[in-house]
């Protein structure tokens, strides 16, 4: 009779430590949601990182980390001269983007910023840019390398801006695909259950 109560004791001692240890890598803690509330996957949609950010700022053979790289000098400048030439500023390229709106009236702020908040809803990959030249108001998307990559983009946005044409523009890099500007992701969201009630006690 003695074993059995000490064999249901050592048990009863290891259930109590597992209960109390800390969760482990293979535990998963799941967050309780308030009174009245839950969660629930909302789809976000999260920009493509542009090509250049990644090494911006680097020169190639910092880049390049352990590999040895033996080159003059004189080469070494001259490559570095014309990328200096070659770049405007900020890293700023040329290139092509759409221009959706262009309008001088009395309301064309208000007008222009509805138009691209309409556009983000409808074209949630392209990158928008709102600007005011006296006394024109203006709003431009997309970053497009070349002038065809900007044609094949018109041909769907045309649809639902009728007046929209291709500009060449100062631009930072575009972002590496061309296809694929955006990602789909989910969050959790805390939102209140629909039709609950808090009883009172």
């Amino acid at each position: 009779m003695k074993k059995i109560l000490s064999i249901f004791s050592a048990l009863a001692l290891g259930c109590a430590a597992f209960a109390q240890e800390p969760a482990g890598s293979d535990s998963v803690a799941v967050e309780v949601a308030p009174e009245g509330y839950m969660y629930v996957d909302s789809v976000v949609y999260r920009q493509v990182p542009r090509c250049n950010e990644e090494l911006e700022g680097m020169s190639i053979y910092e880049a390049l980390g352990d590999v040895q790289v033996n080159e003059s000098y004189a080469v070494r400048k001259a490559v570095a001269k014309r990328v200096a030439e070659n770049k405007g500023p900020e890293g700023e390229v040329d290139g092509y983007r759409i221009r959706i709106y262009f309008d001088n009236k009395q309301k064309s702020r208000e007008e222009s910023q509805e138009v691209m908040k309409r556009f983000q809803a409808l074209y949630p990959g392209y990158n928008t840019y709102l600007k005011f030249n006296n006394p024109n108001f203006k709003v431009t998307v997309g970053d497009f390398r070349t002038k065809v990559d900007a044609q094949i983009a018109l041909q769907s946005i045309i649809r639902d801006f009728p007046t929209a044409f291709i500009v060449k523009e100062k631009m930072r890099f575009p972002v590496v695909s061309d296809k694929v500007r955006y990602y789909v992701d989910t969050v959790r969201v805390l939102r209140p259950i629909p039709g609950y009630n808090a009883v009172e006690q």
